[in-house]
């Protein structure tokens, strides 16, 4: 009986539920690893379209940046107020130092000889590239032009550009309303015939009645903005240190920052390994569509070969440009590589633990179906079989052992009482045989009795199972319960470790802003210590001009010296001294024009050249003083020739303005000297500002590169949490699958 019922019916238990399991084992691997491979599929998708969205978000940032130069350079009153304060300083500083002069010279000089030393002091003024100053008074007629001077007396109040703007009728409109103006108008620029848009600031000069102005082309003004916006998009990094481009529909490089010896070359030809016409397909895809994604192969900054790029350009239509940047797409494959290998390792330690776990399920049911089996089944089976067999040993004495219950009690019952009808009726066998056949009647009653209690055994059998399924499904649901409640708690870390992905992209992106800004403030700090150079340097060679004013004036003084001595020969020296004296005009009105374009240069420094203009102006101060000391010394030579003793009287009074001259020369090269000075110790102060610009950029870029780190680990992380949410989901499946292999158990 041992290796009879009970072992079939175990073994048939045991094999089912193998198979059951081993299905339901081979069915969650196959579809987890489908599962995965979907995913991998999909995750490659979402990563291709997020890195898409990437660069077209980046190439609107440099789109955006362009598009603000161009505005800039498109409104004209914009340009009027960004251009008026140039040369608003310019004029300023022309009209100071005429009026200046106009103060120092009236009552002097003759009228006349002051507006022709202004007028030759404004024509020589040159700024920004040649670049000049005119004059025309309030009737209009032009007084002095430097370019143009065949417009020189002639009257313009009638004079109009080719859209028939009156525009020096416009000039003295503004003037008279408030001082000073700014127009816009149609005029050639210098060497050119055709006529192009102007705007111009001008100043009137009360005393004179002069209007000074000078005036910028707006086409050089975008042709500015064109060359400031290359430099922007140039300068602008990603966190990754990627970089834009520009081409335009040529296509033609306009600007490369890591291979400028692509600008200005033709791209028709050019072609990646494998053959691709890349920026070719690039200026298609912007003039067809306005923007689009092209793949093509590049090198990567420090790496040999060629490798898989992804670019998205954008076309800036009023000036002709493609503006792109691109991507790597093979770190996109090399990290679904990884995410691959991940997704297989979790899958083989899922399949491990559902294998163990099944097989404990496995062990414990045939254990309890064992138990079950011996208890209610086996004993009391083997009882009545051992009954059975001594009875049919001819014990009729003999009764069942052992505990019965249910069905498997009415059965022995029955068998008992079988045995003691038998009993009964082997003892009256002799005396009623007559009633042989009712009692084998009763023996068949009593079988099929038996045949009952063996069904109902079968029955009590079924429900031995069903108890053992409801056990079973106990243990199951507490293991759904517990896997649901894990992927709960793995959904929210996923979703924490997202959010502090996302808050760690922002932080990247404010760090990446204040950088530029940085790098800014460094530019320009670098282009400020430039400019205290070049100050530096024309104070030198004011300094230098001085030290021969000295020099010359020293001669003159010797020359002085000479005529008190020699006085036979006072006619030919008046005339070598009036020859000196000319020499010494043209250093003085050369000193003049220097100090001049020196505050110039000084107003359009602003607040750092306010200290250079003050010295500027007194180097002009003292050059308008040589140049009444000469004209005091002319005045002492033509007495001198009216007699001899008047000119003893002017020879002294001529040596001690040359005395005085000397000492005021002397002065200005000392004041230029301290410029110098001062300009160093500016230019000092600025390339320090600039260190300290740098150093800070750079501190920046460490704290880029570690909220960079942080923000791959909470990529990390989110992902871990995803593989762990997707375990814990199988493994609730595993367990419903379980719950639906007890219902047909019981079915």
């Amino acid at each position: 009986m041992k290796k009879g019922l009970s072992f079939k019916l175990l073994l048939l238990v045991g094999g089912a539920l193998t198979l059951t399991i081993a299905s339901a084992l081979t069915v969650l691997y196959l579809g987890s690893d489908a599962f995965s491979r979907r995913e991998v599929s999909q995750l490659r998708e979402d990563m291709v379209q997020r890195e898409r969205e990437c660069l077209r978000d980046h190439v609107q940032l440099a789109y955006t940046a362009v598009q603000g130069y161009y505005e800039r350079s498109q409104d004209i009153a914009r340009l009027k107020e960004y251009k008026a304060a140039d040369l608003r300083r310019v004029v300023d500083a022309v009209v100071s130092q005429a009026e200046a002069f106009y103060r120092a010279n009236k009552g002097v000089m003759p009228r006349e000889e002051i507006e022709q030393a202004i007028k030759a002091m404004v024509a020589g003024v040159r700024f920004d590239d040649g670049n000049y100053v005119w004059i025309n008074d309030t009737r209009p007629v032009m007084v002095m032009h430097p370019i143009k001077p065949d417009l020189d007396g002639k009257d313009l109040s009638g004079f109009a550009d080719k859209n028939g703007t009156k525009l020096f009728m416009k000039m003295v409109e503004a003037v008279r309303k408030d001082g000073s103006g700014v127009v816009d108008y149609m005029w050639p620029k210098p060497g050119e015939t055709q006529e192009k848009l102007k705007v111009s600031y001008v100043k009137l000069m009360p005393e004179l009645g002069w209007i000074f102005g000078s005036g910028a082309w707006v086409e050089d003004i975008e042709s500015a903005m064109k060359a400031e916006a290359l430099r922007e998009v140039g300068r602008m990094r990603l966190t990754d240190g990627n970089y834009f481009f520009v081409t335009d529909l040529e296509p033609r490089m306009v600007m490369h920052p890591l291979s400028p010896e692509l600008d200005g070359k033709s791209l028709k030809d050019f072609k990646d390994k494998k053959g691709d016409l890349l920026f070719v397909e690039m200026a298609k895809k912007a003039a067809e569509d306005g923007s689009g994604y092209v793949e093509y192969l590049w090198g990567k900054p420090g790496q040999d070969g060629d490798f898989p790029k992804l670019s998205f350009v954008k076309l800036f239509k009023p000036w002709g440009w493609v503006i792109g940047t691109g991507v790597y797409v093979d770190d996109i494959d090399a990290q679904l590589a990884r995410q691959r290998e991940k997704f297989t390792a979790a899958l083989g330690v899922m399949t491990r633990e559902a294998a163990y776990a099944s097989l404990a399920v496995l062990v414990l049911t045939l254990v309890v179906v064992v138990l079950y089996f011996r208890r209610n089944l086996s004993a009391p089976l083997q009882g009545l079989v051992n009954f059975a067999s001594r009875v049919a040993a001819g014990d009729l004495e003999a009764r069942p052992t052992g505990r019965y219950g249910d069905e498997m009690l009415v059965l022995k019952d029955s068998i008992a009482s079988m045995v003691g009808s038998l009993e009964r009726s082997l003892s009256e066998a002799n005396e009623k045989t007559h009633r042989a056949d009712k009692e084998a009647e009763r023996a068949r009653e009593s079988m099929q009795a038996a045949e009952e209690a063996r069904s109902a055994a079968e029955n009590a059998r079924r429900e031995g199972m069903l108890e053992a399924a409801g056990m079973l499904d106990e243990l199951v649901e507490r293991l759904v319960v517990a896997s649901r409640d894990l992927e709960s708690v793995a959904r929210v870390s996923r979703e924490g470790a997202q959010r502090q992905h996302d808050r760690t992209v922002e932080t990247a992106t404010a760090m990446e802003e204040m950088n530029a800004t940085v790098l800014e403030v460094a530019g320009n700090a670098s282009s400020a210590a430039e400019n205290s150079d070049q100050a530096r340097d024309k104070a030198l060679k004011g300094s230098s001009v001085v030290a021969d004013a000295v020099a010359a004036i020293a001669k003159v003084e010797e020359h002085a010296a000479g005529l008190s001595r020699i006085m036979d020969d006072l006619g030919s020296q008046a005339e070598g001294i009036g020859r000196i004296i000319t020499v010494i005009e043209d250093i003085a009105d050369q000193t003049n024009l220097l100090a001049l374009n020196a505050a110039i240069e000084a107003a359009r420094a602003g607040d750092a050249g306010r200290g250079f203009a003050v010295v500027a102006d007194e180097v002009r101060k003292l050059a308008e003083k040589t140049m009444v000391a000469t004209k005091e010394v002319v005045g002492a030579i033509q007495s001198i020739q009216n007699g001899t003793r008047a000119s003893l009287v002017a020879v002294k009074s001529a040596s001690e303005a040359v005395a005085s001259s000397t000492g005021l020369a002397q002065e200005s090269g000392k004041a230029l000297s301290e410029i110098v000075t001062f300009v160093d110790d500016s230019a000092d102060r600025v390339r320090s500002i600039a260190t300290a610009s740098e150093e800070q950029s750079a501190a920046s870029e460490e704290i880029n590169r570690a909220v960079e780190d942080i923000r791959s680990i909470s990529s990390q992380t989110a992902s871990q949490m995803e593989d762990a949410e997707q375990a814990v989901s199988a493994l609730k499946d595993l367990a419903e699958s379980l719950q639906r292999v007890i219902a047909r158990m019981r079915t």
